[in-house]
């Protein structure tokens, strides 16, 4: 899932809307055709958790406010979307966010990365097919395939699964990914597809019942090192061993061109990417489907 904010401005009322969003995630997607549109309107609710829609909100508020003879509280709901809006924006905040997720998947030299049976490449690399396009466009998060293909190369599974579902008349994320993976040197008799899933949640379900056909129990998971949290207890509770082959860190080593207190898409971009993998994470845990602490080799 890629794609919330796990705070919002009035706590509260963010505790009763993140309530109302947890039992508004689909239940497990194993086939086609079961509750798209419980999945369309998940996603359509988590939007509202996001900092720009939230800011967006509290602008309206505002407004209605001054409709109503309230300046006290017009002023109020601006001041706190615009100030959440630029916290939200800042590199600062933002790598904050990012290394509560990150640091506990630092990454692993080639080298030392253990051999598995199969390396599992997660979706939510991939925007779709593109009107112009002979391939499907990527994304922010490319990195996953990059680094999914290194490992194959490198001889660290003979078989690469890739994992993710599509939308109504659109192709699969799986099916896209295994085209760039052909064009990236990797065989086709070595992809194997897992395209029925909607969230990280169903891609472990779905994984772990093709993976069992073929008798492999540990895998090499990549997926981006801030998605590592969520996904890592999802595979292992599936009974399957998993390496963490995290890649897509989003801190930069060097210095960013504009100071961290400076707004900027790219910092909003990281934070709200963030704040969906935080919130992702405790919608998780409250359905039950990860328990808490870090697992994984």
């Amino acid at each position: 899932m890629k794609s919330g904010a796990a705070y919002l401005v009035s706590y509260p009322a963010s505790k009763k809307l993140a309530h109302f969003v947890l039992w508004s995630y689909p239940r497990p997607l194993i086939t086609e055709g079961d509750t798209t549109i419980s999945f369309e309107l998940g996603k359509l609710l988590a939007l509202l958790l996001y900092p720009l829609n939230q800011a967006l909100l509290l602008g309206l508020l505002a407004l209605l406010a001054l409709l109503l003879h309230r300046p006290g509280t017009a002023l109020a709901a601006l001041a706190l979307g615009l100030g959440w809006l630029y916290l939200c924006s800042t590199a600062i905040f933002a790598d904050y966010l990012m290394g509560a997720l990150e640091d506990a998947y630092p990454p692993r030299a080639m080298s030392v990365t253990q051999e598995a049976g199969a390396i599992v490449l997660l979706g939510g690399a991939i925007r779709g097919d593109t009107h112009m396009g002979t391939l499907g466009d990527l994304n922010q998060q490319a990195d996953r395939l990059v680094h999914a293909v290194a490992l194959y190369k490198a001889g660290k599974a003979p078989r690469l699964l890739v994992t993710g579902g599509g939308g109504v008349n659109s192709r699969s994320e799986a099916e896209i990914m295994r085209d760039l993976l052909e064009v990236m040197g990797v065989p086709r008799r070595a992809i194997l597809l897992e395209d029925k899933s909607r969230n990280t949640y169903q891609n472990a379900l779905n994984t772990a019942v093709l993976l069992n056909n073929l008798g492999v129990k540990k895998i090499l998971l990549v997926t981006s090192a801030f998605h590592m949290r969520r996904s890592v207890p999802l595979f292992t509770a599936q009974g399957l061993e998993v390496i963490p082959a995290p890649t897509d860190y989003q801190r930069l080593m060097g210095a960013e061109i504009l100071p961290g207190w400076l707004p900027s898409v790219s910092a909003l971009w990281r934070s709200t990417h963030a704040l969906h993998e935080h919130l992702g994470y405790w919608i998780y845990r409250y359905r039950g489907w990860i328990q808490g602490g870090k697992t994984g080799h």
